[in-house]
């Protein structure tokens, strides 16, 4: 009897973390990939699309001030770069990719 339930919760636990991992692949992927690096005493923000965006917008902060860069009408496979002054600060990233449908991103 014992042997049988903890076969059943085994299995399930099994089952529960086949469908998470699933779930994290789908909903958890960024539909762009990027390349934070610093050159002399500017950050240089690389971002590449995965799949074709209509909006990216970069809020970046060094100091007491933030800078707002955008970019429309990214296609699959293109490069964009986003140059700034160097701050230890996360930069956001917000993606639009169909009208209306944004993520947002700490890198």
């Amino acid at each position: 009897m014992n042997d049988d339930i903890l076969t059943i919760v085994c299995a399930g636990a099994l089952i529960l973390t086949v469908i998470l991992v699933v779930l994290f692949l789908i909903f958890g992927m960024r539909p762009f990939r990027y390349n934070k690096r610093k050159e002399g005493s500017n950050t240089c923000l690389e971002i590449t699309a995965k799949r074709d965006l209509a909006k990216v917008t970069v809020f970046a902060r060094f100091g007491s001030e933030q800078i707002r860069f955008e970019r429309k009408r990214i296609r699959k496979g293109q490069s964009i770069d986003f140059v700034f002054p160097e701050s230890k600060k996360k930069t956001k990233v917000v993606v639009e990719t169909e009208k209306g449908k944004e993520k947002a991103f700490e890198i």
